[in-house]
């Protein structure tokens, strides 16, 4: 980064990967500026503060790991460190008694991984980035030679799942209410992280509108087909729009050097529909939303936020205050 750079002054990236037509489950993938990988932006302090405070508070809930993915995960952390290091040396930087200082929190962090124990590595990471972070490892050993297995996972903001009960669990099967995703998606995932190579960076992103004001969403963001008749409409006049998140996962892929485990990092971006409604496209994200059709409008909820969302977008109300403001996340 430019020796002027200012992480103060550096705005979260607006992603909008919403298409004016139908939506269709697919992968998605594009090569991604290693440099890119990890950001930090003017949301880092605040988010992980928040992720600081989830991790004690969730311990079951928001990581967790397999005995055996302890080597990766000693990799993940020197890869992030080596990272932060190198990408923004203004403010993280080695200190001569063999630790890494963090200016932005003002905390110092061991260098060393191969003494840190498997949830300690977890915690350090989960502070330091806003990223969450996934690791996938094969088990030639079991019946399902093809498929990558959840082992390790910090994950403060979900959206819509457990991250604890995907512990241990195959890639098909974390996907498994997802519709359409064994039809469609099943086989080019495997394939993918099959191929995923060392040094190569990739990212997909996706996104969702959620009515509450959580970033740790375990539940709320989906729906099954059996819920589907107790899903309402929401009136837009009982929301406030300061409230109601058009939110964004960055999904960023790629091989560890060492281990060959695959590593995935997930950056959630949320903007309000305040802020949203005089930054977007409003036609193209009414239709977008429109196009969120059959099982997967079910899924994402959409029949119970759609209408109320787009009649705010076009102006047609304010919903329950004019009043615009940044709202700051607590949970």
């Amino acid at each position: 980064m430019p020796e002027n750079f200012d992480w103060k002054l550096c705005d979260p990236h607006k992603f909008r990967p919403f298409k004016n037509k139908e939506y269709k489950i697919n992968l998605g993938i594009r090569k991604l500026d290693p440099n890119d990988f990890i950001c930090i932006e003017n949301t880092y302090l605040d988010r992980t503060d928040l992720r600081e405070k989830l991790f004690e508070k969730y311990p079951t809930r928001c990581h967790g790991f397999h005995p055996s993915v302890l080597p990766a995960l000693r990799e993940v952390y020197d890869l992030v460190f080596d990272f932060l290091v190198t990408r923004y040396p203004k403010y993280f930087y080695r200190t001569e008694n063999g630790l890494v200082y963090n200016k932005i929190r003002r905390e110092s962090i061991p260098s060393d991984s191969s003494k840190l124990e498997a949830e300690e590595l977890e915690r350090i990471i989960c502070r330091n980035i806003e990223e969450d972070f996934l690791i996938l490892l094969k088990n030639p050993d079991s019946d399902q030679p093809d498929e990558y297995i959840l082992r390790a996972a910090v994950s403060c903001f979900p959206a819509g799942f457990n991250p604890a009960e995907k512990l241990n669990t195959p890639l098909t099967a974390i996907h498994g209410p997802v519709p359409g995703y064994k039809e469609r998606l099943q086989l080019s995932m495997n394939r993918f992280f099959g191929r995923l190579k060392i040094h190569e960076y990739i990212v997909r992103s996706n996104w969702s509108i959620q009515i509450h004001a959580n970033l740790c969403a375990p539940t709320g963001s989906h729906a099954s087909s059996v819920q589907a008749k107790e899903i309402k409409p929401v009136e837009a006049e009982t929301l406030d729009f300061n409230k109601v998140f058009f939110r964004v996962e960055k999904q960023c892929f790629t091989r560890l050097p060492k281990t060959k485990a695959n590593l995935m990092l997930i950056r959630t971006y949320v903007t309000s529909m305040a802020n949203l409604r005089d930054d977007v496209d409003i036609e193209a994200l009414c239709g977008a939303i429109d196009g969120v059709k059959g099982d997967l409008a079910i899924y994402k909820r959409r029949i119970q936020w759609g209408d109320a969302v787009k009649s705010y977008l076009r102006g047609e109300t304010n919903g329950m205050t004019d009043e615009i403001y940044d709202y700051k996340f607590i949970s």
